[in-house]
C-alpha cells in the first residue's frame, strides 16, 4: 500500500509538470496555451472537490470534518476558476480581475481555515495545555508569521509596487487580498506541521496540504504583482501554482494518518524548540532587512513601523504567554512530584506511612537514640482474628474495618507518635519517651481497637502490642534486633490470650 501511494504521488506529480511545462513551453499558439492553462486549472480543482468529498465519505469525525470543508472551498475555488477561464478562453479577457470569479476564489480561505482548525482541535497538545491557552498561542503565532511575511513581502517587491501602481484600484485591492489569505493558510499548517504535539499522526496529509498552499500561494503573488503593475495579461507559466496546488490539496485527502507512536526525547525537545523560537527568528530575520534597508534608503516605510511594531507586541504577549505556560507547567510538576513522593511513602489503603517510609523514620529515631541518649519505644501493633473478616465477608468489608480500625489507632496515640502500616494487619508506633508512658498508650490502643466494630461484621477483632525499648546491652543497637523483640514481644501477647501489651525488655505482660 505504501509503494502503490508513492506510484500514485510520483504519477500526479509527473502530469503537473509535463502540463506545466507544455503551457509554458510557448510551443503552442498563445491562445491554445490559455486554454489548456485554464483546462487544467478546472480539472484540477474538480478532481481535488471530489476527491476532497470522496474520501470524507469514507471517515468519521475530524477526518471526515476537514475534507469535507476542504471539498467545499475547492468548490468554491472551481467555481471561479470557471468563471475566470469563461472570461479568458470564451470572452478573451485577458486579465478579467476583479470579476465574479473572485467571490469564487475567495471562498477557499474561508472553508480552509475552518479545516485546519478543526484537526487542531483534535490535538493532544490542546488537552495538555488547555483549549482557551492554545487557540490564543497559535493564534498569536501565526499573526506573528503572517505579519513578518507581509512584511518581508512588503520590503522586498510589494510596497515598491504599491507605491507606484494603482492602490486606488479595485482590482489592486482585491488582488493583494490573495497573498494575504494565503499567508494566513501557510502560517497555519506551518505551525501544525512544527508543533511536536499537535496531530502528529497527520503530519503527512498536512506537508501535502502546505505545499498546495504555497503553491497557490506562489501564482497568487504574482497575480497581485501583475495587477498592481497594470499588465493586461498573465503569463501561462505564472499559473503554474494554480495548476498544480489543486492536485496537492488532493494528495493530501487521499493520504491517510499514521500510526501515532512513541517519539524520543531529544525529538520531541527539538520540534518544541523549533514551535516556540519561530516566531522569533522571523523576527530576527525581519529586523535584519530592515536595517539594511533603513542603511541603503536612508528612511522607514510607515507600513513597515506600523506592522514591525505591532509583529513585536504580539511577540512580546506571545512570550507572556510562553512564561505562564511554563509556570502552569512548573506547578503541574511540582504538584505530580509530591503526589509521587506521598505514594510513595503512604499506604493507599489506610493513608498511613508504609514500610518504606517507616524505615527511614525508623533509622532517623536510632540515630537520634545514638547521638542523645533519649528514651525510644518501637511498638509492634497485630489485630486479632482480622482474617475471619476477610474470610467470612470477603476483603471489600475487611477494607473497610480496617480503615476504620485505623482511625482509631490514629486518635488512640499522641500526635508526636510516628504510626505506619507495617503489612496486613500489623502496624508499628515509633514514640519517644519513657517506657511507662508508652505502656500507657500501648493499652489505649488495645482499648480502641478492642471496642465494637462496625455493623456489617460480627467478628470480635482485638489487637496484641509488643513492645520494645531502644536499649539493647548485650548485642548492637540496630534495627533489625529492635523489630525481632518487638516481634516477640507481640506474639508472646498473643500466646497470652490476645488483646494485650507484653513489653520485651522485662518479658512481663501489663
Amino acid at each position: 500500500m505504501t509503494q502503490f501511494r508513492a506510484r500514485r504521488t510520483w504519477l500526479v506529480l509527473g502530469v503537473v509538470v509535463a502540463v506545466i511545462v507544455l503551457a509554458g513551453s510557448g510551443l503552442l499558439s498563445p491562445r491554445t496555451s490559455v486554454l489548456v492553462d485554464d483546462v487544467a486549472q478546472l480539472v484540477g480543482g474538480a478532481t481535488a472537490t471530489v476527491v476532497c468529498w470522496w474520501t470524507s465519505r469514507r471517515h468519521h469525525g475530524v477526518e471526515r470534518r476537514w475534507r469535507t470543508l476542504m471539498a467545499l472551498g475547492m468548490a468554491g475555488w472551481t467555481l471561479g476558476m470557471f468563471f475566470w477561464a469563461f472570461y479568458r478562453s470564451v470572452l478573451h479577457v485577458p486579465l478579467p480581475s476583479p470579476s465574479i470569479a473572485d467571490i469564487g476564489f475567495f471562498m477557499f480561505p474561508v472553508f480552509a481555515v475552518p479545516a485546519l482548525l478543526s484537526l487542531v482541535r483534535e490535538s493532544p497538545r490542546r488537552e495538555a495545555i488547555g483549549p482557551i491557552h492554545l487557540w490564543l498561542v497559535l493564534t498569536l503565532d501565526g499573526l506573528v508569521v503572517v505579519g513578518g511575511l507581509f512584511i518581508l513581502t512588503w520590503t522586498t517587491a510589494l510596497g515598491a509596487v504599491v507605491h507606484t501602481g494603482p492602490t486606488g484600484s479595485l482590482g489592486f485591492l482585491v488582488a493583494v487580498m490573495y497573498p494575504i489569505t494565503d499567508f494566513v493558510l501557510i502560517a497555519m499548517v506551518l505551525l501544525m506541521v512544527i508543533g511536536p504535539k499537535a496531530v502528529a499522526e497527520i503530519r503527512e496529509p498536512l506537508t501535502f496540504l502546505g505545499c498546495g498552499l504555497v503553491m497557490l500561494s506562489l501564482s497568487d503573488s504574482l497575480y497581485a504583482y501583475l495587477v498592481a503593475i497594470g499588465a493586461e495579461s498573465m503569463p501561462t507559466i505564472a499559473d503554474a501554482g494554480f495548476i498544480a496546488g489543486p492536485p496537492l490539496i488532493a494528495l493530501a485527502a487521499l493520504t491517510k494518518r499514521t500510526e501515532p507512536g512513541n517519539r524520543d526525547a531529544p525529538q520531541q525537545w527539538r520540534s518544541d524548540r523549533t514551535q516556540l523560537l519561530l516566531p522569533y527568528l522571523l523576527i530576527a530575520v525581519i529586523a535584519t532587512i530592515v536595517t539594511v534597508q533603513a542603511l541603503i534608503v536612508g528612511n522607514l516605510d510607515a507600513v513597515v513601523v506600523i506592522l514591525g511594531v505591532g509583529v513585536l507586541v504580539l511577540a512580546l504577549v506571545r512570550q507572556i504567554l510562553t512564561l505562564l505556560e511554563n509556570d502552569a507547567l512548573l506547578q503541574q510538576i511540582s504538584a505530580a512530584q509530591d503526589e509521587l513522593r506521598y505514594r510513595a511513602h503512604h499506604d493507599p489503603l489506610t493513608e498511613l506511612a508504609n514500610r518504606a517510609a517507616f524505615d527511614e523514620h525508623f533509622a532517623s529515631a536510632i540515630e537520634n537514640y545514638r547521638l542523645t541518649n533519649s528514651d525510644w519505644v518501637l511498638m509492634l501493633v497485630d489485630l486479632d482474628d482480622f482474617k475471619q473478616v476477610n474470610d467470612r465477608y470477603g476483603h471489600p468489608a475487611g477494607d473497610r474495618l480496617l480503615v476504620a480500625l485505623t482511625a482509631r489507632l490514629r486518635e488512640a496515640v499522641p500526635e508526636s507518635a510516628f504510626v505506619a502500616r507495617f503489612g496486613g494487619d500489623e502496624f508499628t508506633v515509633l514514640l519517644q519517651g519513657p517506657i511507662d508512658d508508652a505502656v500507657v498508650v500501648a493499652r489505649r490502643i488495645v482499648d480502641a481497637l478492642s471496642s465494637d466494630q462496625t455493623a456489617e461484621t460480627s467478628v470480635s477483632v482485638g489487637a496484641s502490642v509488643g513492645v520494645a525499648q531502644f536499649e539493647l546491652a548485650d548485642e548492637p543497637l540496630s534495627a533489625h534486633a529492635l523489630l525481632r523483640r518487638a516481634d516477640a514481644a507481640m506474639y508472646e501477647a498473643k500466646r497470652s490470650g490476645k488483646g494485650a501489651v507484653v513489653v520485651y525488655c522485662d518479658r512481663r505482660e501489663d
